[in-house]
């Protein structure tokens, strides 16, 4: 993909996103750059060392992220905008904020262009957006600024408040406008999903501000530990995608055993991310439904082949034996942190929303909702696919056999969520899951 093909990112998005993606592009830099020219000089000029050092700070931080899973992370940066707000002369704060992350985001579009040109182009509106807001604040709230104790306590609550909250509502802006949700809805499911990482960038932004106002050249000296940090966290985070990715292939050897299987757990956590999705999950959450189904029949690998290959009826015994596979799943997952969230849906997959399921017998909301999700997703992808018994069946008859059982095996929530997305598809699931962009998958730390 050509840098100049990056454009084409736009295309296929429904025009409410296109259209909130260009307007945050374009009213961040407006905003922060009008601010910079209309306000009053400041009497008391600025040091171009801080400046410098800040500018370079927001770069590096903005270009290095430190990702907490597979598909979140968190922007370091936070810490630099919180030392920014404390410091700077407030008019200036948005303005170098949009130069840091326009730096950024440019090295990664040349070195990535595949990613396309709408996300970096956000990333650097929203952080100017959001930046240049939260220095307004601090600018409206003067009165009540004050230190206690020589830390400016009111000014840094101010400034890692509007931080974060300015931040995620554009994010969920973003990410409500291509799923269709209200935007306050999507804003309160995602509010609090990194306010501990932003409560600890907010303490270590107040450190680097006393380092600026005290000796600005010791900045730097904040960078060895970052790179620490930063290495540590991404093995781990790899560590754990290499754990999760190890089990996924376990399971296709399995089901590659048998030729009507085969790309069976592929399919139940794609439609399952898509149905989470419809009822308003947040990307997180639909995240780990999806892991899970890639690994919900992991306990198939102690099932003896010749009961989980059988082409006819099961016996009493062995059908006995087939359904401790949930059970001996979930027993797999618990010797993995990475997959902690994911076992009770493993292991409750196949319970029934009116308790004649297995292995506990849970009814209605006793089962998580991951679970409920995945037992629907899991049924359809078992009725349209062929098997050594029968043809797949047919979009109408296996959707009949569902709606029959709404509210006796299946959430009945779950299987009209279900619906809704088959219907989007044409009965064929071809999800773009959380954004071209990558918008609603990934959590900036404001």
């Amino acid at each position: 993909m050509s840098r100049w093909d990056g454009w084409n990112t736009y295309r296929g998005l429904p025009p409410p996103f296109v259209r909130y993606l260009a307007a945050v592009s374009l009213s961040g830099p407006l905003c922060a750059i009008a601010w910079l020219i209309l306000a009053p000089a400041d009497e008391g000029g600025t040091s171009l060392v801080p400046v410098i050092l800040v500018t370079v700070l927001v770069v590096m931080a903005e270009r290095f992220q430190v990702h907490l899973t597979h598909k979140t992370y968190v922007s370091t940066a936070t810490a630099v905008y919180v030392a920014m707000l404390l410091t700077l002369p407030l008019p200036t704060c948005g303005a170098l904020a949009l130069l840091g992350t326009a730096a950024a985001q440019a090295h990664r579009f040349w070195i990535r262009p595949s990613l396309g040109i709408a996300e970096p182009l956000f990333n650097t509106g929203q952080t100017a957006l959001y930046v240049t807001g939260a220095a307004a604040f601090l600018q409206l709230a003067a009165p009540w600024r004050g230190n206690v104790d020589g830390i400016p306590l009111a000014q840094l609550v101010i400034a890692s408040a509007a931080l974060h909250a300015g931040n995620s509502l554009l994010v969920s802006g973003a990410s409500a406008r291509h799923l269709g949700r209200p935007t306050l809805r999507v804003w309160r499911r995602n509010l609090l999903l990194d306010l501990g990482p932003h409560a600890a960038l907010t303490l270590i932004g107040l450190c680097a501000a006393a380092l600026l106002t005290a000796s600005p050249l010791l900045v730097p000296t904040l960078l060895l530990p970052a790179v620490l940090v930063h290495r540590a966290v991404q093995q781990s985070t790899e560590l754990r995608a290499n754990v999760r990715d190890a089990l996924a292939s376990l399971v296709e050897v399995v089901e590659m055993r048998d030729p009507y299987t085969a790309g069976h757990s592929r399919r139940v956590a794609e439609l399952a991310r898509a149905i989470a999705f419809e009822m308003g999950l947040t990307a997180e959450e639909a995240d780990a439904i999806e892991v899970a189904g890639k690994v919900h029949d992991l306990g198939k690998v102690a099932i003896d082949p010749a009961v989980l290959l059988k082409p006819g009826k099961l016996t009493d015994a062995q059908w006995a034996e087939m359904k401790r596979h949930p059970v001996h799943g979930a027993e797999v997952l618990a010797r993995f942190a990475a997959f902690r969230s994911g076992i009770p849906l493993v292991r409750s997959h196949h319970e029934s929303w009116d308790g004649s399921g297995y292995p506990d017998g849970l009814r209605g909301t006793e089962i998580p909702l991951g679970a409920r999700i995945l037992a629907a997703a899991d049924t359809f992808d078992a009725l349209t696919s062929d098997r050594p018994y029968r043809a797949g069946m047919e979009l109408p008859k296996a959707r009949a056999i569902l709606q029959d059982g709404s509210g006796r095996q299946w959430d009945p929530t779950v299987i009209e969520a279900m619906f809704r997305v088959l219907d989007a598809h044409g009965g064929q699931l071809t999800t773009q899951a959380d954004s071209a962009v990558g918008m609603s998958a990934e959590v900036r730390a404001a």
